[in-house]
Formats: structure tokens, C-alpha cells, sequence
């Protein structure tokens, strides 16, 4: 007898559930708790927006279509410390801001088109450590591609930072006996989330995975503004709770303690970190008369600011790295030598024209990864902003006194020449035949009026009006009828190149001197040095000898 037969049974898998949206809102501040305070402070208003980006992400520009999915090889300097950039992956997989890892085409399914940003190393200064860099400038220079960042534009992402001139008048308006602390807030950018649509241009790829990064990161062109709303925000916060004044550098804190108020560094902290705000307590400087802020130590009590010796060590040894024969340097190298040397001209503002080589060199660069030789022209600058960082001294007054008046004057003209007068002394040069001076020439008028302030400070020297002049007073007064010469004396820098080697001499023998110059515009007629600029010496003379005369009869009443 035959068994009947019985139907095996059908093995069909489960359907497998879709993989959920790597694309979230992570950011340690809880958006309703800051909506409540920003509510009990009645300050909602002005900033509902960061509260909505809170909750929904916010808008980093990067809009542009993915037609297509895009993965970059990471830069080579990614392979100088692999094991930095796997552990800084599983920090920010533990934070939350990065998903977990996909395999491309998975990734592609769930999201749809992404690309990435290739990832590089760059060695911390003075350090065996490391900072990673999210290269979102690149491609470059690729007509058929573009980078994440050439789509958007920073100024739609505007914010307030603390400059050294806001800083220096903060301090000069304090009353006596204030106190300064800082506070720096740990991962500032990465505390920002991005909207999720937008994630997909933020990708991250790295040993064949495909990471979503949810959050701002440094390297794009919107972040500074986008953290900086945020950062304006929690400003408001303590300023409307009665803390302050205070002042900011992305995540660095300045905040003043006044006479009479009695805040602690634990209550500052407090308000903002039951909203979520991460402060790092390693990096909070207690509150001090002398403090460290934005690069500088900034003196309270005496109205002084200087640089760390360390920093102004670490920047000669920066400087001498480039004077180096035989050495290459990469984009980014010259980048930081740029920045470095802008940092520090606001305590010696004598190097600025020296440092336009600098800046020229950095934006020479047709490749990220290529190496260039440093120009001669730019040794020698650099040679030069050593020499003059040497010669002066590592502390800047906040409120410069009045300039010294050795009545001093200069003007240039395109048809004869240059005229100078200092005190009693005068001047008069003519041009060569072959120097022409003009518009559409080799040498325009402002070269003119540069070259007439080097023939005055050289006279100054010549005839010792520096070298007596009063204990302290580093400022000399000059006047022209040029406002253009009047600007690019006090700025230290001018875009035109035949004045700005002119300007290089004249701030070369300041610094041996050890003064400044603070131009001042006067009318033309009121201008003593016109008629010698013109050739009318005997003009000159008449009007000098009055002048002469009345100060003469002044002195005397006096």
C-alpha cells in the first residue's frame, strides 16, 4: 500500500524589514528646555529660528541636486595616523552624529544619491596629535564637477564674532577692578544638527563604509554662521540673565565679571548647561585680571595686550621652517603660515606689508595635494617680519596715546615732484625724466604719496626729531592731502605692489625706530608742503617764513 503523500512544507524567509532612515536630528541641547528659558526671559521672539533648528535641523546651504552618488578617495594624509580616524569615527557614532556604517549600495537604497567629502590629517602645532579635516572644497578647479561647498554661499549665514578691536574697546570701557574669565564649548559645531534632507551631501567614506554625518562639521563654508546663530543665541541667554559684558570667537567665551556682581564660574556654567550646552571644564580659565582669549593675553588692570611666549615662540620657529632651503610646503601649510602671521600683526602691525607675498603664495595652489617651493620674494618678506618681530616689543597699549606733532607734512604732484616740511627743516625732489607718475602708468599718485612719507621719515631720522622725541610717545603724526596715502599708511598694506614695496621700507625703519605712523588727511590748501611739491620754492619760502614768524610769536605768548 502506497502512503499518501504529504505536501513538504514551503521554506519562504521572512521579509526582511527595511533598514531605518540614517538621517536624524541629534544635538545635545533639548530644544524645549531652551524654548522655555528663551519664553521666562521673553526673548522667544528673536530666536524662535534656532529653536526650530533644534528640533528640525538646520539649513547649511547644501541643496544642490545629487544627480548621482559620489564617493572621493580620502586624501593622502589620511594614512599618516589611520587608527586617529577610527577612533574619531566611534566617538561620533557614540555621540549619535554619525549612523552606523553601509556599504555604498545599501546606503544608496535607503537615502538615495549621497557623496562624500574626501577626509585628510593635518599635525596640530607643537603636538604629536592630529585634526581631521572634512575637505568639502573639493574638487577643485573641475569644470564637470563641483564641491560641496562652491554651492553655498557664507554670507546667507551671517553671525557676530568677538574681533580684537571689539575686545580691546570691551576692555578699555570696563570700570576698575572687573575680572575676566573664559568658557569654550566642547565639540562647538558638532552640537549643531542638520536638517536631514541635507545630509546627504555630508557623507563620510572611509575603509570601504559610508558614514550619514548629522551634524555641522568643520569644513564647510556655512558652519562658522550656522554654529554662530547658535552661539548668538546662548550670548542672549546670559545677557538677559544679568551676566556680562561678554564677547565670542566661535566656541571661545569671554565674559566679564563687573564690580559689585557676584557670579561664580560654576553659575555661569549651570544656566545654560541644563539646556544641554557641553562646557569643557578642562578648558575654562577662571576668573583673573590677565586673561587668555582669541590667541592674546589681554591685562585688565593695565590696559595691555601681549602674545603668549609660547605662541610667539612656536610662530619664529613657523617662520624659520619656511626660510629653509630646498623645503616644499602644501596649500595648507601656506594657508597657516598666512594666518598666522595675519593673527599676529594686530600686536605688530609694522610686519603688514610684508605679508601680501605670503597671501599670494597660499592662493597659488592648482592642487591640494601638491608642494611648492616658497618664492625668494617671499623669503626675504618673511626674513623681514622675523627681523621686525625681534626688534619690537611683545606688548601693545589698548588706548594709544595722541600721536607726537613734529609738525610734519608731505605732499606728492604728477608734474613736478615731492615736498616735505618737518618743523623748520623742508624738502623738495624732483622726478627723474624717466619716471613718469600718472593714471595708466607704472607709478600712479598714491606711489607718489607713499614715496613723499619714506623721504619724511628718512629726514626725521636724519635731523635726530625721533630719537629725542619724549620717553613713551611711539606715535608720529603725518600729515597729506592724499586720502588714499593716509589709509594705506595706517592700514600697513596696499594692493598696489609699487606702493606697498615702498610701504615695506618706510615700516622696516619704523621698527628700527620703534614708532608708528598715524596719517591724517588736511585739505590741500591748508597743506604747507603743496607749492614745494609743485617746484614753487620761492611760493614756499614766503608763505614759510610767516609761518615761521607766527610760530615764533606763539612760543613766546606761551
Amino acid at each position: 500500500m502506497v502512503a499518501a503523500s504529504v505536501p513538504q512544507p514551503t521554506m519562504v524567509p521572512p521579509p526582511v524589514p527595511p533598514l531605518p532612515d540614517p538621517r536624524q536630528v541629534v544635538s545635545p541641547l533639548d530644544p524645549d528646555k531652551v524654548e522655555a528659558k528663551l519664553h521666562e526671559l521673553g526673548i522667544l521672539a528673536q530666536w524662535q529660528h534656532v529653536v526650530d533648528g533644534l528640533r528640525s535641523g538646520f539649513d547649511v546651504g547644501a541643496t544642490a541636486p545629487i544627480p548621482h552618488s559620489l564617493q572621493f578617495r580620502n586624501h593622502t594624509s589620511s594614512e599618516l595616523a589611520p587608527e586617529f580616524i577610527d577612533e574619531y569615527i566611534t566617538q561620533e557614532q557614540a555621540a549619535g552624529r554619525y549612523s552606523q556604517a553601509f556599504d555604498p549600495a545599501d546606503l544608496e537604497r535607503i537615502i538615495g544619491c549621497f557623496r562624500t567629502s574626501p577626509l585628510g590629517l593635518v599635525p596640530k602645532s607643537g603636538t604629536s596629535k592630529f585634526r581631521l579635516v572634512q575637505d568639502m572644497s573639493f574638487p577643485r578647479n573641475d569644470p564637470l564637477m563641483v564641491s560641496v561647498n562652491a554651492t553655498i554661499n557664507a554670507d546667507d549665514f551671517p553671525t557676530e564674532w568677538g574681533t580684537f578691536a571689539q575686545t580691546s574697546e570691551l576692555i578699555l570701557k570696563l570700570p576698575s577692578g572687573s575680572l575676566a574669565a573664559t568658557f569654550d564649548i566642547k565639540a562647538a559645531y558638532r552640537i549643531t544638527p542638520v536638517q536631514p534632507a541635507q545630509q546627504n551631501a555630508l557623507c563620510v567614506f572611509w575603509r570601504g563604509k559610508v558614514y550619514v554625518d548629522r551634524a555641522v562639521a568643520f569644513g564647510l563654508r556655512s558652519s562658522a554662521g550656522v554654529f554662530g546663530a547658535l552661539a548668538d543665541m546662548i550670548i542672549a541667554i546670559y545677557r538677559a540673565s544679568g551676566f556680562g559684558p561678554l564677547t565670542k570667537w566661535v566656541d571661545d567665551f569671554l565674559v566679564i565679571r563687573l564690580p559689585g556682581q557676584e557670579w561664580t564660574e560654576a553659575d555661569f556654567i549651570e544656566l545654560t548647561s541644563r539646556l544641554g550646552v557641553p562646557w569643557s571644564q578642562v578648558k575654562t580659565r577662571p576668573l583673573a585680571f590677565c586673561q587668555r582669549y582669541i590667541g592674546f593675553i589681554w591685562d585688565l588692570a593695565n590696559r595691555l595686550v601681549c602674545l603668549p611666549k609660547d605662541k610667539l615662540d612656536s610662530i619664529l620657529l613657523l617662520i624659520d621652517s619656511w626660510l629653509e632651503q630646498k623645503s616644499t610646503f602644501s596649500a595648507h601649510e601656506a594657508a597657516h603660515l598666512h594666518g598666522k602671521l595675519v593673527h599676529i600683526s594686530c600686536i605688530f602691525p609694522l610686519i603688514r606689508p610684508f605679508l601680501p607675498s605670503v597671501s599670494r603664495f597660499a592662493s597659488s595652489f592648482h592642487s591640494a595635494r601638491g608642494r611648492l617651493h616658497a618664492p625668494a620674494s617671499m623669503q626675504s618678506d618673511l626674513t623681514w617680519v622675523r627681523y621686525i618681530i625681534h626688534k619690537l616689543p611683545n606688548e601693545m597699549p589698548l588706548s594709544l596715546p595722541e600721536p607726537l606733532d613734529i609738525d610734519w607734512w608731505g605732499d606728492a604732484s604728477t608734474s613736478f615732484g615731492i615736498g616735505v616740511v618737518l618743523g623748520r627743516f623742508w624738502g623738495v625732489w624732483r622726478w627723474r625724466p624717466e619716471i613718469t607718475v600718472g593714471p595708466r602708468q607704472e607709478f600712479d599718485i598714491g606711489w607718489a604719496e607713499a614715496v613723499a612719507v619714506e623721504l619724511g621719515l628718512l629726514m626725521a631720522i636724519h635731523h635726530n626729531l625721533l630719537s629725542t622725541r619724549p620717553p613713551h610717545r611711539n606715535a608720529i603724526l603725518v600729515r597729506s592731502d592724499n586720502s588714499g596715502v593716509v589709509t594705506v599708511v595706517n592700514k600697513g598694506r596696499s594692493r598696489n605692489r609699487n606702493t606697498n614695496m615702498v610701504l615695506k621700507k618706510i615700516y622696516s625703519q619704523c621698527a628700527d625706530q620703534r614708532v608708528h605712523l598715524v596719517a591724517q588727511h588736511v585739505a590741500g590748501r591748508t597743506n604747507i608742503s603743496d607749492a614745494l611739491s609743485r617746484g614753487e620754492v620761492s611760493t614756499f619760502l614766503q608763505a614759510f617764513t610767516h609761518i615761521l614768524q607766527r610760530r615764533r610769536y606763539c612760543s613766546l605768548l606761551i
